[in-house]
């Protein structure tokens, strides 16, 4: 099961590696033409949300690989899984049904890692 549990890991933070870098380096009418923020919305919150993204991609997997504060592996697994729902909650609401079935997946796989990984904490 860890090896599993670290493919899925791996699977995740390159999912979110794409997603989060375009959120920190793409330009306010990019994301305008994207659909991704009105013209006259503050472009913080999608950057902020692309920085946690990418800090996930490194709690996802660094914390549990060295041993080092493993807790913060599952809680990173937790916290993709509130990205994931608040997007479905996004994607619904523009009618981006398209998008559901992806995001419902990650959504499965984060919940896997965290449940998996605070289970093995809990036992040690």
């Amino acid at each position: 099961m860890n090896t599993i549990l670290w493919i899925i890991q791996g699977l995740l933070s390159a999912f979110f590696i794409m997603p989060g870098y375009g959120k920190i380096s793409g330009s306010k009418e990019k994301h305008v033409a994207d659909g991704h923020l009105k013209s006259n919305s503050s472009i913080i919150p999608i950057r902020i949300l692309g920085v946690l993204e990418l800090l996930g991609c490194i709690g996802i997997i660094v914390p549990w690989l060295s041993g080092i504060a493993p807790i913060l592996t599952p809680m990173a697994a937790t916290a993709f899984c509130l990205i994931m729902l608040a997007g479905m909650f996004v994607h619904a609401k523009k009618k981006e049904y398209k998008m559901l079935p992806m995001l419902i997946i990650v959504f499965i796989l984060s919940a896997v890692v965290a449940y998996f990984r605070f289970a093995a904490l809990a036992s040690q």
